[in-house]
């Protein structure tokens, strides 16, 4: 019995260091998911690509206009430079947050965090949106490097729904309360 009391001792005395791994490897990739932005919004996607596993073969990029997923180096660097020579792009903002990770190993990390994007296509209009993504980063050199990126949009009928709420104006819940008492109907004459 003092033996299962001595081991439970010691795992709560551990708790707060393992509790606290996960926060400190969320800030640690949301630095490198900042890094990772600024090159995707500078279209820099040789510099981007840098910031993968390059002794891979089996990366996997899953956007979410494109099925099926893109496994391996050839169709990644393809996407990012469809029309060698040939800018697509008038500009792309890609912000990342929300960063939640876990190590799966101690050189693998598993993380998922939110991405909200505006683009413009050349000869279309701007867009803007949002995406739940995961990826998986191995540490290699005392850096982490990208292996799996898959963004996870929600139900059609879910992500209208959540933007059309995220559109609501911060201050409509005050502006109801501030309102009179609204009228009730008429009670229709009974036949």
């Amino acid at each position: 019995m003092r033996v299962i009391g001595i081991l439970l001792f010691t795992l709560l005395l551990q708790a707060p260091a393992i509790a606290a791994e996960p926060d400190a490897l969320s800030a640690e990739l949301q630095t490198w998911l900042d890094r990772y932005a600024v090159l995707y919004n500078r279209q820099d996607y040789q510099a981007l690509l840098d910031m993968w596993d390059k002794d891979d073969p089996n990366v996997l990029y899953m956007a979410e206009e494109i099925d099926p997923p893109m496994r391996g180096w050839g169709l990644i660097r393809a996407y990012f430079n469809p029309r060698p020579g040939v800018q697509m792009l008038d500009g792309i903002r890609n912000r990342y947050t929300n960063v939640r990770a876990h190590l799966l190993a101690p050189d693998l990390a598993f993380a998922s965090y939110r991405l909200d994007f505006d683009i413009k296509v050349k000869g279309q209009k701007a867009l803007t949106s949002w995406d739940r993504v995961t990826a998986v980063f191995r540490r290699k050199g005392g850096e982490w490097k990208m292996v799996t990126y898959a963004e996870a949009p929600m139900a059609p009928l879910t992500m209208v729904r959540r933007m059309q709420q995220d559109k609501v104006p911060e201050d409509f819940d005050e502006f109801i309360k501030a309102q009179p008492p609204a009228i009730p109907p008429a009670t229709p004459p009974k036949p």
